[in-house]
């Protein structure tokens, strides 16, 4: 692949690798504050955190059972007697949806779910060969009860095997900081062992076809102290791409065309680059080493200038489940899997830790309210496994990866809306897995520093400068952009000295970082922010996307954040084929999209004035209670009265037609609707005494 702007890229590099060692050498360790001290308010998050763990996750466990996940556990630990069912891939179903039920029990403790996870533990243990080995499908062929010619080890650019030893280790890892128990941490740490054993440096060199192994083994480093384990994720990460990895297997696919410090462009499998993308951050920053840093750096800038959707969302093609060419962004053949709504923000976390820019926040704020929010219906028990961005109605995009002898599978019917399951659920449980780990990144500590990332109300207990605090966020964001935060501490020695708090981007003036979208509307207010009452002059204090606010702070200080949300014009970068001449509309972080429940079934063949007007109204009766935009659109050169949602909320009422982005009409035509007589703005629905018609009620 020939490098773009690599020139460039030459010049730069030096400098930008000094810099980051020099922060890397002379600041303490960034950590997050840890979700389990943390008690969510918020109206956006709690709900939603709610349902997913008193819906979501026993659904995925149920569904686990219903299609025969648990069953192939079984018949490897002697418990049944009949072959293998499924695909290759389905013991990572199951340790996912055992790792968000353990995030559930951290919520709330649950003796039943508990018990039922230590029932499911026992079958892993028993499933589980003396040396560690554990993959269902690959022990049952060489019993002969299943695929034939399968080995162990023999094919691990197909047979995943090292991906799915990662989903158990992030399980072992979760059921321990859950329950104390190491039940699960032993099945994992014995399959562990066994690949330390067999691959590292000295032993076998090669790599997985399926990144997750390697910030799988950070975190189970993280969990036992132990080195080897962080160790064998920099083997695995410096391998990829290598003469010696056995190159080219898999190619751009799985990201292994390349060593990491040569690639100069995202390619591939989205949720195998990104996971990728997290160990290899994660290793870098273990070590200290700016270069990983500056790789992983290059390839961001290439994905948030060139290859993001509007919803946050990454992956243009269903056919590689991943990246196209820079600016192809379809929206009704758009990919955007809900596994990668995940492991984007996972490397964006990451890279945060190095580098403390308010930038990565940004497109985590994103993806989260947008394309993740998405992937989960209302009732907590349907998923989208692609987030496209128009809908026709027809068009069957929910399917997921499905070989072609897999049709005999339940559930391997496409869908034009959320699917109860996927004969490769990888989305659901990653989705159930991910959402209660959110508000673990609204804050940060690094000495005696802390950062604001997210602003989700509630209380959070968290030890900065050597003292304990007691932080108190208030707001209703993301439909109100007023926030305040209250800090208390018992100690009166305590030393927090500097607070960061993000300024989102959308409130200066961009979209996203970079030029791939920009508001075609001017703002007229601008972000205020205040100490204990008295103003802040931000244009004073904003660094890197953050107002720093250096002080001795005191218990009873208040900070206050006014972010003001007017409705924003949203236009894409010219090279955006797929958008050129359209607008999406945009207020706070929250992308709308216009549904066809809401017009009469149709919203493909309207259109909007480059100088309509929207207003934000909430809507009690409308999709759980949410907050609209209303305004006028053009249909036939006709103006209509319109209903823009949320585009997280969209196919809760059942398959039929959306649309984030609108053809635009010159303002001029906008000018002619002006002038109509009284009757036609009675007929037309431009009459003061006609209000907006109730939109359909939503399914039940």
């Amino acid at each position: 692949m020939k490098p773009r702007h690599f020139p460039f890229a030459v010049t730069l590099v030096g400098a930008a690798v000094c810099t980051i060692a020099q922060v890397m050498a002379a600041a303490p360790s960034l950590n997050y504050a840890p979700a389990t001290q943390i008690k969510i308010t918020d109206t956006f998050w709690k709900p939603l955190l709610d349902r997913n763990r008193a819906v979501t996750i026993p659904h995925n466990l149920r569904m686990c059972r219903e299609v025969g996940v648990v069953a192939n556990f079984e018949r490897v630990a002697g418990l049944r007697d009949d072959d293998y069912h499924g695909l290759p891939n389905w013991d990572e179903f199951l340790y996912k949806a055992i790792e968000a039920a353990c995030y559930g029990l951290r919520q709330r403790p649950d003796p039943e779910l508990e018990k039922e996870l230590d029932d499911l533990i026992a079958v892993l243990a028993r499933a589980q060969d003396a040396d560690g080995y554990l993959r269902t499908v690959i022990q049952l062929s060489e019993r002969g009860r299943g695929p034939a010619n399968l080995k162990r080890w023999s094919n691990l650019g197909d047979n995943l095997e090292l991906y799915c030893a990662g989903h158990l280790f992030e399980a072992g890892v979760a059921h321990f900081q859950a329950t104390g128990k190491r039940s699960l941490l032993a099945v994992a740490l014995k399959n562990a062992e066994l690949i330390d054993h067999i691959f590292g440096p000295g032993k076998r060199a090669d790599v997985c076809g399926h990144q997750e192994i390697e910030p799988a083994l950070v975190r189970l480093y993280e969990a036992t102290d132990d080195d080897r384990w962080w160790k064998l994720a920099k083997f695995f990460v410096d391998t990829r791409g290598t003469e010696a990895g056995g190159r080219s297997k898999r190619g751009e696919f799985s990201q292994d065309h390349a060593p990491l410090f040569e690639q100069v462009e995202a390619v591939g499998q989205a949720p195998r680059a990104t996971y990728f993308y997290s160990g290899a951050a994660d290793v870098g920053r273990l070590m200290g080493d700016p270069y990983y840093h500056t790789a992983l750096r290059r390839l961001w800038e290439d994905v948030v200038t060139r290859k993001l959707y509007l919803n946050g969302g990454i992956g243009s093609r269903h056919d590689n489940e991943g990246f196209g060419p820079p600016y192809e962004l379809p929206s009704r053949t758009a990919y955007t899997e809900v596994c990668a709504a995940v492991s984007f923000p996972m490397w964006a976390t990451r890279m945060f830790r190095v580098e403390p820019d308010a930038g990565y926040f940004d497109v985590i704020e994103r993806t989260l309210y947008n394309n993740l929010a998405a992937g989960v219906s209302l009732s907590g028990d349907r998923y989208f496994y692609a987030c496209p961005l128009e809908s026709d109605g027809k068009y069957r995009f929910n399917l997921g990866w499905l070989p072609a002898n897999g049709q005999h599978l339940p559930h391997a019917e496409a869908s034009a809306t959320r699917k109860e399951w996927f004969p490769c659920a990888c989305c659901p449980p990653t989705l159930a897995r991910y959402l209660p780990q959110v508000p673990g990144f609204a804050y940060a500590t690094r000495g005696n520093e802390l950062f604001v990332n997210l602003f989700i109300a509630g209380a959070a207990e968290i030890e900065v400068g050597g003292a304990a605090w007691k932080l108190e966020q208030e707001g209703n964001y993301p439909w109100d952009g007023r926030a305040k935060l209250k800090l208390n501490t018992e100690n009166p020695s305590a030393k927090l000295e500097t607070i960061f708090v993000r300024i989102p981007c959308w409130a200066r003036n961009e979209p996203v970082p970079g030029d791939l979208y920009r508001f075609a509307d001017h703002a007229a207010d601008a972000p205020a922010l205040a100490v204990n009452g008295r103003p802040v002059e931000l244009r004073t204090v904003v660094t890197n996307g953050f107002a720093r606010l250096a002080r001795a702070w005191r218990s009873g200080d208040v900070i206050e954040l006014d972010l003001p949300m007017p409705v924003r014009h949203v236009v894409a970068h010219p090279d955006v084929k797929d958008c050129a001449g359209k607008v999406a509309l945009q207020r706070g972080p929250i992308v709308y999209c216009f549904e066809g429940a809401d017009h009469d079934g149709r919203v493909l063949d309207l259109a909007m004035s480059g100088d309509a007007v929207f207003a934000p109204h909430l809507r009690d009766n409308l999709l759980g209670g949410t907050t609209v935009l209303e305004g006028e659109l053009m249909r036939a050169g006709e103006p209509i009265r319109a209903i823009a949602i949320p585009y997280h909320l969209w196919s809760n009422r059942g398959a039929g037609e959306m649309t984030v982005w609108l053809d635009t009409v010159p303002p001029a035509q906008r000018f002619r609707w002006r002038h109509h007589t009284r009757a036609q703005q009675h007929q037309h629905g431009r009459g003061r005494q006609l209000a907006l018609p109730e939109p359909h009620p939503p399914h039940r």
